[in-house]
């Protein structure tokens, strides 16, 4: 019966059983495993010509777009072409903003554009994105903390949002410690550290570790 379902709704009889989906993602997933591999050797001029391929058929794919943006960003070239490229990436990252309903897709586009800016050398419109973004206080993290159940609830604390917070903290106190040009702000966030996690550490929190270290 497919070919007569087919005809009757005029579409293929991989589209009515969905294989153009099935086939989709697991090109998306070719493609981007590719992606994976020219970064690590750092291929970035081939990575946005097979991003921009893919996005003839995917236009409006969050991950296609976020991928494109970091491999214009990491191009080399002269100050002019660089400057281009941050130009373009900007214009990519709208374009998320545009199609994508994803909170955290859109949140990190906001971030990243207001970043952009920032080293294009338009503070304002670097500004005035930043001001988009919600506050620390009403974050999905904070949400998720009120609402879970007590199990739930000691999973995000300790599995994400400690992490989340000892990261923030490191950015601000490393901020401060530069524009102070005082190591104290450091030395502080090593001790907030101890304190938080006393000892059981991730490797990602290791990291935060590490670089407050090599600045005391």
């Amino acid at each position: 019966m497919l070919p007569a379902l087919s005809n009757y709704f005029k579409v293929s009889v991989d589209e009515l059983i969905g294989m153009d989906e099935f086939t989709s993602s697991k090109r998306l997933e070719e493609i981007n495993k590719t992606w994976n591999e020219n970064r690590k050797q750092k291929k970035h001029k081939e990575n946005v010509t097979l991003i921009k391929e893919a996005l003839k058929d995917h236009p409006n794919d969050p991950r296609l777009l976020s991928q494109l943006y970091c491999s214009l960003e990491r191009l080399d070239g002269t100050e002019a072409e660089k400057r281009a490229n941050l130009k373009e990436s900007i214009a990519v990252q709208e374009q998320i903003l545009r199609y994508c309903d994803d909170s955290e897709d859109r949140g990190a586009a906001l971030f990243n554009i207001a970043d952009a800016y920032w080293r294009y050398g338009d503070q304002e419109k670097a500004i005035e994105y930043a001001k988009k973004l919600p506050n620390l206080f009403k974050t999905r993290e904070t949400a998720l903390v009120l609402v879970h159940n007590d199990k739930e609830k000691k999973h995000t604390i300790a599995k994400y949002t400690l992490e989340e917070i000892a990261w923030v903290l490191s950015f601000h106190l490393n901020a401060l410690a530069e524009t102070e040009n005082d190591k104290i702000y450091n030395e502080k966030m090593l001790k907030i550290l101890d304190i938080l996690f006393e000892g059981e550490e991730s490797d990602f929190v290791k990291g935060v570790r590490r670089k407050n270290a090599s600045l005391t």
